[in-house]
């Protein structure tokens, strides 16, 4: 296949973007399912005419929400994409794309892909991970018998670290929580 054709087919060419004011109730008439907390690409659930007014553009269920008023929201957990919204004055404008080919819910498929650095995907995937790593929690694990045996880190997602039931699978329960930023915890 040829470059300009493999371009013309490319995902990207299928973003569009979808312009919605908040309803009289302050609803923009759309369910949020997905979220990195699943693995998954923030996606639209059911899309409820009439709440939102949608002045350009279009919402369809199950299309992944890629950005909100040009923030990438890919990697993000549903509650921070909730509040990214939330915080959005009106009209938000939110880029879209059908699920198909490279690009679908589940987010690990996606993060697995290799390709080439400097392309549209490689910086994509990055952004992804950099979203990750915002809401995720370095966690320690050690042995049962010493703390200087082998050291290993489990990354789990905030709100599941604040869950006691979560603590029990880790040998002593001993849990560490920072800010993790460019692969180091501060």
């Amino acid at each position: 296949m040829s470059k300009s054709l493999k371009k013309k087919n490319h995902w990207t060419n299928k973003v569009h973007e979808a312009v919605i004011a908040r309803g009289k109730e302050g609803e923009l008439g759309f369910e949020l399912r997905g979220g990195a907390e699943h693995g998954q690409f923030p996606h639209f659930g059911e899309v409820r005419q009439g709440k939102g007014l949608i002045q350009g553009g279009k919402l369809a269920q199950d299309e992944l929400l890629l950005e909100v008023n040009d923030m990438p929201v890919a990697g993000l957990t549903t509650r921070d994409v909730l509040a990214v919204i939330k915080h959005c004055k009106d009209p938000v404008r939110f880029k879209c794309v059908k699920q198909g080919g490279v690009v679908d819910k589940d987010l690990r498929h996606y993060l697995n892909l290799r390709f080439s650095k400097g392309s549209v995907d490689h910086d994509h995937q990055q952004i992804i991970r950099d979203n990750l790593y915002l809401r995720t929690v370095p966690c320690e694990c050690y042995s049962c018998h010493s703390a200087c045996g082998s050291v290993h880190f489990d990354l789990m997602v905030v709100e599941r670290a604040l869950c006691p039931a979560d603590m029990f699978q880790y040998s002593l329960g001993r849990a560490e929580s920072g800010c993790f930023s460019k692969g180091r915890l501060r």
